[in-house]
């Protein structure tokens, strides 16, 4: 369906005078696009049902702009992305109470800053960029762990350890799903 949806819309914009050439990186845009987009309203409405809403807006908040610079694991297909986005995102809600000791919270930052500045970026086989652009991503990744972390620290200091726990698992669920993507690509 995404896909369908994603061609239609690249057919509208070449008809309307884009690059025919382009064709498929109009698509393919705006595929991701929807992707996030149908990902993003599943998690807010599930979050609505299950009274989470606050917790999953705060994981969305730190989780997609360190995810976009950092990259890693991807599912095979929209449907295995949208369930795997669910399930990790509950998982994080539901496991931030445990992180909630300064201690632990502590070294799991560092952990995540640590995987970031050894990994960044992790870029999917399908999808290569150029040197510069990873270098650009590297940059942004690093810049981003570094203000999240901060951000972090600030929320356990002056508003709650409930702030603080559920962005330190967001920023360590992205690590992981890079070092997941970086180890899966290497044994390929």
């Amino acid at each position: 369906m995404i896909l369908k949806i994603a061609n239609t819309w690249a057919d509208w914009l070449v008809e309307n005078g884009a690059n025919s050439d382009d064709h498929e990186i109009y698509t393919y845009g705006a595929e991701c696009m929807l992707n996030e987009l149908f990902s993003d309203i599943l998690l807010i409405l599930t979050a609505l049902m299950f009274h989470k809403t606050f917790e999953m807006i705060l994981w969305m908040l730190f989780f997609t702009p360190l995810r976009i610079h950092l990259g890693g694991m991807h599912a095979s297909s929209h449907l295995k992305c949208m369930l795997s986005s669910i399930l990790l995102s509950y998982l994080c809600i539901f496991s931030y109470p445990l992180v909630e000791i300064p201690a632990l919270m502590g070294i799991i930052l560092i952990v995540s800053f640590f995987i970031v500045y050894k990994i960044a970026p992790v870029v999917h086989p399908n999808h290569p960029v150029s040197e510069n652009r990873m270098s650009q991503m590297r940059m942004r990744a690093l810049v981003i762990i570094i203000i999240e972390i901060i951000l972090t620290c600030i929320a356990y200091e002056y508003f709650s350890e409930k702030v603080a726990g559920m962005a330190t698992v967001s920023l360590f669920s992205v690590c992981l799903l890079a070092m997941m993507g970086k180890f899966s690509a290497l044994y390929k």
